[in-house]
């Protein structure tokens, strides 16, 4: 019978060290994890799958056979691409706004339901959950069912939220591999705890921006506000700069630990663009800006591809 690795789900192997599922000669049948996930977990050690599942093959998947699914976003990554993944989704289901903890104490999360109510008409259950908050409220959520597939962009805290529900049940499962490199679960993995089936999936896999360089925020995010009056370039760490020109504030809401700079007549050289007053400008496992009124901006090409336009989600208007 072939035995599948329980950190990332991946069928092990000991022929070819370069594929996935890989452990040493010898070791096949005592092996819980492969050598990639083994190195994870016991050294801390980055690992990445090089053959991510498409979200259209984990979507099939999931409509055919899921009787429950809880898809997960975190803050900083709610907008349209993620929310079109979450609408296809055909069979009873639970959002989850993960690394709840991030979220700045000005946004409720009253604000946030009405918001997705609003702008992507999400009328399904909404809840939050982070590494210091209670998991009472999301396991009454699937108190009673038989099986539940979790789902979410990679690095949206899946693996985390299970490991922490084993944990809570007292259950001796092995715990699953989490990292901050995309796509950490290669295939669906089920882990039996009692009465009821929970089945990680791989993460969904879209532009990124150095996921593993700048998604790790562990505490609350605290936006900073710039009055943009004349044409300024702004510096965001060493990720990139924007050009914005426009009377407007500007808040951008990023990790503590990212240094933003600001200059004046130095433009920076990529696609100019326009933005609507009251949208945020995200760019995807990084962190979103708010423009308060219409602005004209300038972005390096090799960003536009993580960047993405919302209604703003601390707009005011959601309250």
């Amino acid at each position: 019978m072939n035995k599948i690795c329980f950190g990332c789900g991946a069928k092990l192997q000991s022929v070819d060290e370069a594929k996935e599922g890989y452990v040493p000669d010898g070791k096949l049948e005592s092996s819980d994890y492969c050598k990639r996930c083994f190195r994870m977990v016991n050294y801390g050690e980055k690992g990445k799958s090089s053959t991510p599942k498409r979200i259209d093959e984990i979507l099939k998947t999931v409509n055919k056979n899921a009787k429950h699914v809880v898809f997960m976003a975190d803050f900083i990554n709610v907008f349209d691409e993620v929310m079109n993944i979450f609408k296809k989704i055909r069979v009873p289901k639970t959002l989850v706004i993960s690394k709840s903890d991030i979220i700045p104490k000005n946004v409720s999360f009253a604000q946030i339901r009405n918001y997705l109510r609003t702008v992507y008409k999400v009328h399904d259950d909404v809840v939050f959950t982070s590494n210091k908050t209670s998991l009472n409220t999301f396991m009454k959520k699937i108190h009673g069912l038989e099986e539940v597939y979790f789902l979410g962009l990679t690095n949206a805290g899946k693996s985390t939220l299970l490991n922490s529900i084993i944990e809570k049940s007292g259950a001796k499962s092995k715990k699953l591999t989490t990292s901050y490199k995309e796509n950490t679960t290669q295939d669906f993995i089920r882990i039996k705890l009692g009465e009821v089936t929970l089945i990680d999936s791989p993460g969904f896999v879209i532009d990124n921006f150095e996921l593993d360089k700048f998604t790790n925020v562990s505490s609350e995010i605290k936006p900073v506000t710039y009055q943009n009056k004349v044409p300024t370039t702004y510096k965001i760490g060493d990720a990139f700069s924007l050009s914005v020109d426009g009377k407007t504030s500007a808040v951008f809401y990023f990790s503590k630990s990212i240094d933003i700079k600001r200059f004046y007549n130095k433009k920076v050289v990529g696609t100019t663009f326009k933005v609507r007053g009251n949208s945020d400008v995200v760019i995807c496992g990084l962190g979103f800006i708010k423009f308060t009124e219409d602005a004209e901006l300038t972005m390096p090409q090799d960003v536009m591809k993580y960047m993405n336009i919302r209604p703003s989600l601390v707009g005011g208007v959601y309250e």
